[in-house]
């Protein structure tokens, strides 16, 4: 049986189009125009369901609530066993979740023998905690040791993921080659040494800038310790007007040991707030959790636009959120690979 869901304005994933309806059919976006069932839209916008590149998931409740805010896919760094994180995928009616598993921590004795147990598990992406200091282990990774993760993790056709929060961590990670940088530096605005080293190579940045403001409170605590939260805003705004891809993502998470805890779902739309915040149109902000991650992961090209043959992944709002980036909040339905969502905000 196939859905039509018509009288919308549907963003794509890049822009706003003249199509007023969508046609769902076996879990997928059809070529069709009519379909079996009508759902009226009422006039709202149909956009595809919402991208997280960074959560941690803890329990089933960390999938109900991103869903009932239309995240529909959330790319968990760091599983805390293969069990449960393989107990959460492929939930009908529930957000997608893709994996990492473990993630590189010290001591990591043979690099291609840890990437390739990460494989044999199915992961999406692999994932390395990069640290200037000991903080998540006995002591940090070296920088032979990342770039030999990196480079295994390649061989494997897979992407890499690093945890960076500073200015060294950050030229050790561009320097290995990973693909991806999650969180921005801390304790200064970015270098634009280290900006243009990232656009030389071509580095994605997914900087969780909510998740690094609450780390600053956080730090804030210690004595001596005067962190400024616009050290955040500033990275933000340099790496957007220097061309660097920006990754909606939020580190989502209710871990005990965590510097702050950060809401899944209604946490990536305040970080989508906050990119039109730093300078984005609310298009590209859309853009950034959408068609974006979709198209420079790779290992997601099925979904993140409204375009037959991808993933009906689908989140239909109230109000017009290319105009006005609140309207996200304004939740009427939610699709997951053309399954409705039951769970409402």
């Amino acid at each position: 049986m196939s859905i039509e869901i018509t009288n919308v304005q549907i963003f794509d994933g890049i822009k706003l189009t003249n199509h007023k309806s969508v046609v769902i059919e076996n879990g997928f976006i059809s070529h069709k125009t009519k379909g079996d069932t009508v759902i009226n839209g009422e006039g709202g916008t149909l956009l595809p369901g919402l991208i997280d590149a960074h959560v941690h998931m803890e329990a089933l409740n960390d999938l109900e609530n991103g869903v009932k805010y239309g995240v529909t896919s959330m790319l968990d760094m760091a599983a805390h066993s293969t069990e449960f994180i393989n107990s959460l995928k492929k939930r009908p009616g529930f957000s997608d979740i893709l994996t990492c598993y473990t993630a590189a921590l010290y001591p990591i004795d043979d690099p291609k023998a840890f990437v390739a147990d990460q494989v044999n598990k199915g992961a999406d992406y692999i994932k390395i905690i990069i640290e200037d200091q000991p903080r998540m282990a006995e002591k940090p990774l070296s920088p032979e040791t990342i770039t030999a993760l990196t480079e295994a993790a390649h061989e494997h056709k897979l992407l890499v993921f690093a945890h960076a929060v500073s200015m060294a961590t950050f030229k050790t990670a561009i320097d290995a080659g990973v693909d991806v940088i999650t969180h921005i530096p801390v304790e200064a605005p970015m270098s634009q040494s280290l900006i243009e080293e990232m656009l030389k190579k071509g580095t994605i940045t997914v900087p969780t800038s909510g998740m690094m403001k609450k780390t600053i409170a956080f730090l804030n605590r210690i004595p001596n310790v005067n962190l400024d939260t616009q050290n955040i805003d500033m990275t933000l705004k340099a790496l957007m007007n220097a061309g660097i891809p920006v990754i909606a993502g939020t580190d989502a998470n209710h871990a005990p040991f965590a510097p702050a805890s950060i809401d899944h779902g209604i946490g990536l739309l305040d970080e989508i707030e906050a990119f039109v915040a730093a300078g984005m149109t609310p298009v590209q902000a859309l853009q950034s959790a959408t068609s974006l991650p979709a198209r420079l992961f790779g290992f997601i090209t099925d979904r993140g636009m409204i375009k037959p043959g991808l993933r009906a992944d689908l989140l239909l709002v109230d109000g017009d959120p290319t105009t006005d980036i609140k309207a996200l909040h304004k939740v009427k339905r939610v699709w997951v690979n053309g399954i409705e969502s039951s769970i409402t905000a």
